[in-house]
């Protein structure tokens, strides 16, 4: 009997621990680490990975939205009218934007700073991420005022927060951008094929987009792509520097491309640039001519004129065209009076009879090498000769 209410006693001990509640363990979404702000034309973006863990390094399983918080900062009475140009010791570079300069010298806001005084402008929600989604990254973009009511520049500072289904995850880093007048966009781009490459032109925009002062421009940015493919946010210019000056000439391989044009105020970080250009389309393709042929020597033969000359090297070379000149005088006093093509298909010799020659009149010859593009090199010309009469 003792021994059955011991085990009884451990089966109710045993049960009991084995139902003791705990509270549920909330998924925390991670914050964000990677947020990084650009401003195009009168727009902010704003950029970060697609947040995918929990605080507790598990899968992120539920999103029910992304806010996103934003805190403008004036620039204080006492930087206002600074000339950057002129530098004191600790001074930042004067070659910056002068807006960037001035709030060089004012640090950034701390986390905690901006918790405090920062308002959530608006948010993602769970409805709206996947049209929000650029591959692996989520774009947001702000229009806030670029200027203060009293036509100052301003700092702006941005940070975006994760909530989950039953808990909110951190704040982001910080993303900061001091918002500058860029240029309109660059118009009248051409681009021409020449055998070393594209040239590409443009007019200097002289006008920001808001019209209200001269644009900051630190050079261009230049994007090539396929014809018909769309530009996005994170599509690279084939520039690693700004261009400063019109023309650029770009080396592509052969075929149809479309280029497009950014100005540039500053790469930052954060980049600052205008909105793309419209696309020009062209066709690039080899424009270089094989050598001129060497040695061209005419032979004169009782009822013909027998050609010779040296071979061509290139890896390209599709043949040769064989020209004859008549011309009318003696001796000195020739003069040209005609030319015209000896054949219709290319030559893959290197030499060339022609049988068309009259006796007494005065010929002289010309040979050029055509490669595969159809590019056609100079003339190789040889002296007057004369196809003797018959006695």
């Amino acid at each position: 009997m003792k021994k059955i209410l011991a085990v009884a006693a451990l089966l109710v001990l045993a049960c009991g621990k084995r139902g003791d509640p705990r509270p549920p363990v909330p998924v925390i979404p991670q914050a964000t680490s990677d947020l990084v702000v650009t401003q195009r034309a009168d727009q902010v973006i704003l950029s970060w990975s697609y947040p995918s863990m929990t605080t507790a390094g598990r899968s992120l399983t539920g999103i029910r939205r992304i806010s996103v918080h934003r805190y403008t900062e004036e620039l204080p009475a006492s930087a206002v009218g600074r000339d950057p140009n002129a530098l004191l010791p600790g001074d930042v570079d004067p070659t910056l934007p002068q807006p960037v300069a001035l709030f060089a010298r004012i640090p950034t806001l701390p986390l905690a700073q901006f918790a405090k005084l920062s308002e959530r402008v608006d948010s993602i929600e769970k409805a709206n991420l996947a049209t929000a989604t650029a591959g692996t990254k989520l774009l947001y973009t702000d229009r806030p005022p670029f200027r203060d009511v009293g036509g100052r520049p301003v700092r702006i500072t941005y940070a975006v927060v994760t909530e989950g289904e039953d808990a909110r995850g951190e704040l982001s880093n910080l993303a900061v951008i001091v918002p500058l007048p860029v240029a309109t966009a660059p118009a009248g781009l051409t681009a021409t094929p020449k055998p070393g490459g594209v040239e590409l032109t443009w007019d200097i925009p002289k006008t920001s987009i808001r019209g209200e002062e001269a644009p900051v421009i630190e050079g261009y940015h230049v994007y090539r792509t396929a014809p018909g493919e769309t530009l996005n946010e994170f599509s690279a210019p084939i520039n690693n520097a700004p261009v400063k000056t019109p023309p650029y000439t770009d080396t592509p391989g052969y075929g149809e491309h479309e280029y497009r044009l950014s100005a540039v105020a500053t790469t930052g970080p954060p980049l600052v640039q205008s909105s793309i250009s419209e696309p020009v389309r062209t066709t690039f393709k080899d424009l270089v001519p094989p050598p001129v042929p060497t040695e061209l020597t005419p032979l004169v033969e009782p009822s013909n004129v027998r050609l010779v000359w040296n071979p061509v090297e290139a890896a390209d070379l599709a043949g040769y065209k064989v020209y004859r000149t008549e011309g009318q005088g003696h001796g000195t006093n020739i003069r040209e009076i005609g030319t015209i093509p000896l054949h219709n298909e290319l030559l893959t010799v290197t030499n060339y009879i022609d049988t068309g020659v009259n006796p007494g009149i005065a010929f002289r010859y010309s040979v050029t090498a055509i490669d595969k593009s159809g590019n056609e090199s100079a003339r190789a010309t040889s002296g007057w000769v004369v196809a003797p009469k018959t006695p």
